[in-house]
């Protein structure tokens, strides 16, 4: 996420919400029994502020595979995980098609920092909760997640390019394990750039705390409250509400997204990715690429 456009999503503070009689306290009412137990020793369960300025709640529990529940409105669905099922909605990801959850995208990247693939998660509200705008509270939460973590690995023979103007994806096959080389360029910060290879310690370390930031100016009436969802970008000023947490703070963010994009190719990836400039659109459409090869 990095556009004016994701601003004119973030609530200011005085219209964030508390939870909403209608869903929430008849999803408390209604929890499984499971999620009352992880409820009670709240342990893997958290809430927080959403940028639809409410609040969702969020719980999660070992399983044999992926599932997702999503609990609004006096109603359950299950979303499988598929990337037919995601969109890109107001620079966010959005997971589902008629009953949809989203801004997905960090707790996405999480689960594939950490090599979680089998997990049930139940949400309730219609959207993640935002935090910081990193990812760094869901790997708080999670890392020690029990449960078996998924080792296989999908391994590519051949190159993949996806591009658009100035930004591409280039996949080259290494049989080791998964590398991004990633830049950005944009006239506010210069030319960034990340090498690392995806470990569960590098993703810990060097890429959960990373935050959301906007490229944007002085004139959005929203960027002054922008810090607490993340950074806002202007050619005069950052906006933070601490000092960055790495010199190179959004090239890494970029990291965290295709991360969480490249979670719902169910599979993690052996290869080097090559990347610049790139958008959740330009990034699931490489999904795509590599599951037209999986398939």
């Amino acid at each position: 996420m990095q556009r004016a456009g994701f601003l004119q999503t973030l609530p200011l503070i005085k219209d964030i919400q508390e939870f909403q009689p209608g869903s929430t306290i008849w999803c408390l009412r209604h929890l499984p029994d499971c999620i009352k137990i992880c409820d009670m020793e709240k342990k893997y369960i958290t809430e927080g502020i959403c940028l639809n300025g409410g609040r969702s709640r969020v719980c999660f529990n070992p399983a044999e595979k992926f599932l997702f529940y999503m609990h609004n409105n006096r109603e359950s669905i299950s979303i499988p995980l598929d990337y037919r099922n995601i969109s890109v909605e107001n620079h966010t990801i959005t997971f589902g098609k008629e009953k949809r959850a989203r801004v997905v995208e960090h707790l996405f990247s999480t689960l594939y920092g950490l090599n979680i693939f089998n997990i049930r998660i139940d949400l309730y509200g219609d959207e993640l909760p935002f935090f910081d705008g990193s990812s760094r509270d869901f790997v708080r939460l999670l890392r020690d997640f029990p449960g078996q973590k998924d080792t296989a690995v999908f391994k590519i023979r051949k190159n993949i390019i996806v591009q658009d103007n100035d930004s591409f994806i280039l996949f080259e096959p290494e049989d080791a394990q998964l590398f991004i080389d990633m830049e950005l360029n944009h006239p506010y910060i210069g030319i960034q750039k990340i090498f690392l290879a995806i470990t569960t310690e590098n993703y810990i370390k060097e890429i959960s705390p990373a935050r959301t930031f906007v490229f944007t100016d002085e004139s959005d009436p929203r960027i002054k409250k922008l810090p607490p969802y993340g950074i806002g970008i202007t050619p005069e000023k950052i906006y933070s509400s601490e000092p960055l947490r790495f010199p190179d703070e959004p090239v890494r963010h970029k990291v965290l997204d295709l991360l969480g994009d490249l979670y719902v190719f169910r599979k993690k990836l052996c290869g080097r990715i090559k990347a610049k400039n790139i958008s959740h659109k330009l990034n699931l459409e490489f999904v795509r690429q590599i599951a037209s090869i999986a398939e």
